[in-house]
């Protein structure tokens, strides 16, 4: 399989997608300097980001390019050998339920970048719910002014005026 470049990759589903670098930050939920970087191939994009591009990029060539670019970056995450592959035992009889799943561990490298990414993903997940409380908390807000300020209009409405509306329509 031939290694595909990441930037050019990007690049194209973004055309495709016809949408500015600043419009695909906002699909990804990531920075416009992010999305310069990654088709400029300064930097690559993580794996959730690619998956999600995947997911917006409609049937075509460049979605094929994406999936395949996806592969690539999984098998630099977790690569497999035949070795790793987990396998199925069936118990005695063979009409049973099936036993456990056997894996066998990965050796400690491949480990350390999953640990790596875990925790990456596990910040950045952080990260976006403390974003998620903090407009939640702005909502209310704007909803209890705006509650303030529709009671308000109907006093006014009601004929019962606030102590400056009395005053400004007191006869001098």
């Amino acid at each position: 399989m031939t290694a595909l470049n990441p930037a050019k990759v990007i690049r194209r589903v973004r055309k495709r997608l016809e949408v500015s670098q600043e419009g695909l930050s906002r699909l990804l939920n990531a920075t416009k300097g992010a999305i310069q970087h990654w088709e400029r191939g300064r930097n690559r994009p993580d794996l959730a980001r690619l998956i999600a591009l995947r997911q917006i990029c409609p049937p075509s060539d460049e979605r094929k390019q994406l999936d395949t670019l996806i592969k690539q970056v999984q098998a630099e995450v977790a690569p497999l050998t035949p070795g790793d592959q987990p396998t199925m035992v069936r118990s005695t009889g063979g009409r049973g339920p099936r036993a456990p799943v056997q894996v066998t561990p990965f050796p400690k490298e491949r480990f350390a970048i999953l640990l790596r990414e875990n925790a990456r993903l596990q910040r950045q997940v952080a990260k976006l719910e403390s974003t998620l409380q903090r407009r939640d908390e702005q909502l209310r807000i704007l909803e209890d002014l705006a509650k303030d300020l529709q009671r308000e209009m109907s006093e006014l409405r009601a004929g019962s005026p606030t102590k400056s509306v009395a005053a400004e329509s007191a006869p001098q």
